[in-house]
């Protein structure tokens, strides 16, 4: 991309993307925790645990999507 500021500013739009992403990961890492029960951290109710774990493995999949666009941006800009 020629227009330097775009990509300066489409850069951080993307680490707030990143910073967001952080966020999401610790909100469901803390309701799994609620949802763990104190005895051998079994879920209380599978079914809700079942689709915050789905939920997490995307949330880890869209961070790595973010992280490598962020490279791929970064290695373009300089």
């Amino acid at each position: 991309m020629e227009n330097k500021r775009a990509m300066e500013e489409i850069i951080n739009q993307t680490k707030r993307i990143e910073e967001n992403n952080f966020n999401n990961m610790e909100y469901t890492t803390s309701i799994n925790m609620l949802l763990n029960s104190n005895d051998l951290a079994q879920p209380k109710d599978y079914e809700l645990a079942k689709k915050f774990n789905k939920l997490n493995k995307r949330i880890e999949d869209i961070n790595k999507l973010t992280s490598d666009l962020l490279n791929d941006l970064s290695s373009r800009h300089n």
